[in-house]
């Protein structure tokens, strides 16, 4: 189980139980795409294409 879903305080309720904000550091190393293109997905249909991009809103 991830530390953001593992918690051994059992009384946590609400905005408590998400994961804490991520620092600086943890957030400069994060991974991230150079583009949108990388989520494209070969073999669509050209009704599954429009809503896959009508959800990413591009």
């Amino acid at each position: 189980m991830s530390d953001a879903a593992h918690h051994d305080d059992h009384d946590r309720r609400g905005t408590l139980l998400l994961p804490a904000d991520l620092t600086e550091e943890q957030l400069a190393a994060a991974p991230a795409l150079a583009s949108v293109d990388a989520l494209l997905i070969d073999g669509l249909t050209d009704d599954e294409d429009d809503a896959f991009a009508a959800a990413l809103g591009v």
